[in-house]
């Protein structure tokens, strides 16, 4: 009796014949997948640096103008960048406001609200450049010494 075989031929390895392409589904798994994560991931850091300066700049600027008694804007704005160069940041990724009126005398026992934006890159993508970017804005308020006098 002879019997007739109904098996299909694989390949050598064992596999089946629709196992596909195994190079170009690795490669598409790394540039779709992994790729992405990991710009996200070496962003990251960079990210929660940038607002860390920005929280130091505004306490720094909100003791300084409190303890001046005076809304100097544009001292606010040298003391910033100095302290935002000074942790490794560009002059032009630092914006500052004072919630005062410029050159006003501040009242003792007051706040000085203060506001410091700085610019926060967005990914950088290698062969396409950068994309997108935000600001952040850390917002802080100084008391001023009740028992100053006016300046």
């Amino acid at each position: 009796m002879t019997r007739e075989s109904t098996h299909t031929v694989c390949s050598r390895r064992g596999g089946s014949p629709d196992g596909g392409f195994v190079v170009v589904e690795f490669a598409a798994g790394i540039a779709l997948l992994v790729l992405p994560v990991a710009l996200l991931v070496l962003a990251l850091p960079s990210w929660a640096e940038r607002q860390s300066v920005a929280r130091v700049v505004a306490r720094e600027v909100g003791r300084t103008v409190a303890r001046d008694g005076r809304c100097s804007t544009g001292a606010a704005r040298r003391l910033a960048v100095v302290v935002a160069t000074n942790h490794g940041l560009a002059a032009r990724d630092v914006s500052v406001a004072l919630g005062c009126a410029p050159g006003a005398s501040l009242p003792a026992g007051g706040v000085v609200p203060v506001a410091v934006t700085v610019r926060e890159p967005g990914l950088r993508v290698p062969g396409i450049g950068r994309i997108g970017e935000w600001s952040f804005t850390a917002r802080h308020a100084e008391p001023i010494d009740r028992y100053a006098g006016p300046p």
